[in-house]
């Protein structure tokens, strides 16, 4: 009996396929930048307006360039609508986007503009591609502000200073260490999760 062709899903992104927890994507500010929930929503946001936009411009490009300068100019293209959004950005937060370093300009040649560019989204039709995008870019920011969540509630007793009765804290889960330790749970998690349901489905 023949393998059955992989089926796409809108909700890829979210769980089953997260890009950080399932495809280790994002790993730099998935850590860094998840000390606190704040911080993790304020790099989302930008995340989220830099990377769709420079997609949704990038996909008109002509698939016949050649794959170097295709690449290339994923790369200028984001890094024109990053500069607008970083300025747009800086004002509209009680944050100062400073305290996220190289993170911010990163993402310009991060996996989603190069790699997953053009390894997934860019082989899909464009109503499917659009919805992939946005799929994936929300599975990235639903991974950081549970990991922002967690990690400073966890970490610190509270939420932006304010205690919220935890009874315990584990302060290593505000290091860089207790990042790793907990996208490698959750990773392994959901790949325990995929492995049952792939076995099931193979059952039917």
């Amino acid at each position: 009996m023949s393998k059955k062709a992989k089926k796409w899903s809108a909700a890829d992104g979210l769980f089953s396929h997260n890009p950080v927890f399932a495809a280790g994507m994002c790993l730099a500010p998935a850590i860094i930048a998840t000390t606190t929930i704040y911080g993790a929503a304020v790099y989302c946001a930008v995340f989220s307006a830099v990377t769709l936009t420079a997609l949704m411009i990038c996909s008109f490009l002509p698939r016949k360039l050649p794959y170097a300068l295709r690449i290339v100019l994923y790369t200028i293209t984001a890094a024109a609508v990053y500069v607008p959004f970083r300025i747009f950005f800086d004002g509209q937060f009680d944050y100062d986007l400073s305290k996220l370093g190289v993170l911010l300009p990163m993402i310009v040649s991060g996996e989603f503009i190069t790699s997953a560019a053009e390894l997934r989204f860019f082989r899909l039709e464009k109503g499917r591609m659009i919805i992939d995008v946005i799929s994936h870019i929300a599975g990235v920011c639903i991974a950081m502000l549970l990991l922002g969540f967690v990690r400073e509630l966890f970490s610190t007793g509270g939420i932006n200073g304010e205690l919220y009765g935890v009874g315990f804290t584990v302060p290593v889960l505000g290091a860089p260490c207790g990042g790793f330790i907990l996208i490698g749970f959750t990773g392994a998690f959901i790949r325990l999760f995929r492995k049952k349901r792939t076995a099931a489905s193979g059952k039917e």
